[in-house]
């Protein structure tokens, strides 16, 4: 498995950043902080190996029309946050973290995941004296029919799908300069200490959105879209190959083949009505835009003296009319990038299949769940 880690913050910095990396000769015209998060961001991203420690806080406020249930809960997320570490090996499709989960400074939970092309494993012994685990093979085995899953993820492969590196790479001209006015280098250093206890001082460039520059970069995005041969192109295949994977499916699981769907019409139809619908999509995107509360968005890289990626932070806060709040920060260090890591296995062969719990163990692990709550003064609410 790929790493998912902070270096994927979202899908949307993923494929915009990646885009910005197969047009890098656009961008010098546009932004020096933005072609600098660029080059760095192409490191990070080739690299095989990554160590990368993070926190996550998260706060949460009902507003107007809290309950006292929502109160406990908002009190509980000022006081909880969550730490961790992930080793990754792309070249091994492997990857291992640990992650504490802290409640009022004090360690509430800890325990640790594994993940490689066969199986993935929780161990928390605090809730269950052995392993969980799944099986992909049986994940798959479940389904009516085997579906390619392969081919989705080599459509989707930036990397190395040349089509859509090139499809990408058409929306420069449209992207960068908004990705331009929305970054920025910060006036002041950030200090870094890492796993070692080293520290660095690197410089921040910072990608902020808020609402208003949200909807106007997507609509930018949309606008080109509905005109773009190459942009309907890819689409029209992947929806066809979506469209035939439902057929199997549907055959799989009827003994009469009574359903069938027309894919060659179905494929027409969209490509007929494709310019339509997504100017149609513009037009919505104006008037839903009242109903969003304002937000902020923002994707911090630290960056060292030779350009290379040496953490990163996520932040986003949203506040609604009747004082909803919402708050999500993760705050990355990245010990290392393409250097030997140590990746913790855990053995599942004295494990449990999580297909296969009883009601029992599920009874035992609530249980211990309540007493870990208890102990930390946390009410819990039947």
């Amino acid at each position: 498995m790929k790493r998912k880690t902070l270096l994927n913050v979202s899908i949307v910095f993923v494929l915009l950043l990646s885009l910005l990396l197969s047009s890098v000769a656009y961008s010098q015209t546009f932004s020096a902080p933005l072609l600098k998060a660029g080059l760095a961001y192409a490191q990070a991203q080739s690299s095989k190996t990554v160590d990368e420690e993070f926190r996550i806080d998260f706060r949460f406020s009902a507003g107007k029309s809290a309950t006292e249930d929502d109160k406990k809960l908002e009190e509980f997320f000022k006081k909880m946050y969550i730490k961790g570490r992930v080793f990754s090996d792309v070249s091994k499709y492997e990857s291992s973290m640990q992650i504490t989960i802290y409640y009022n400074n004090k360690e509430l939970l800890k325990g640790s995941m594994y993940v490689n092309k066969e199986y993935v494993a929780y161990n928390f012994p605090q809730v269950y004296s052995k392993p969980l685990y799944v099986k992909l093979s049986d994940a798959y085995a479940n389904m009516p029919v085997q579906i390619d899953v392969n081919k989705y993820i080599k459509l989707f492969d930036i990397q190395n799908n040349p089509q859509l590196q090139a499809l990408l790479a058409s929306y420069a001209d449209v992207v960068l300069p908004k990705l331009a006015s929305c970054a920025k280098l910060s006036s002041q250093k950030v200090e870094l200490k890492f796993s070692n206890g080293k520290k660095e001082v690197c410089d921040e460039i910072i990608f902020e959105f808020n609402k208003n520059s949200s909807l106007d970069l997507l609509k930018a995005i949309l606008t080109k879209a509905a005109d773009d041969k190459a942009t309907k192109e890819f689409i029209l295949n992947a929806a066809k190959m979506i469209l035939e994977d439902a057929q199997a499916i549907l055959n799989a699981q009827q003994l009469d083949k009574s359903t069938s769907l027309d894919i060659d019409q179905i494929i027409k139809q969209a490509d007929e009505s494709y310019s339509q619908v997504v100017k149609e999509a513009v037009y919505q995107l104006d008037s839903v835009a009242p109903q969003i509360p304002p937000f902020t968005f923002q994707y911090r890289m630290r960056i060292d003296s030779n350009n290379n990626l040496k953490g990163e932070r996520l932040y986003f806060y949203l506040k609604d009319s009747n004082n909803l709040k919402v708050m999500l920060n993760l705050d990355g260090v990245i010990n290392s990038l393409n250097q030997s890591v140590n990746i913790t296995k855990i053995d599942i062969s004295k494990g449990v299949d999580l297909n296969k719990l009883s009601d029992k163990d599920i009874e035992i692990m609530t249980k211990n769940v309540e007493n870990i709550l208890k102990k930390a003064g946390i009410s819990v609410t039947k």
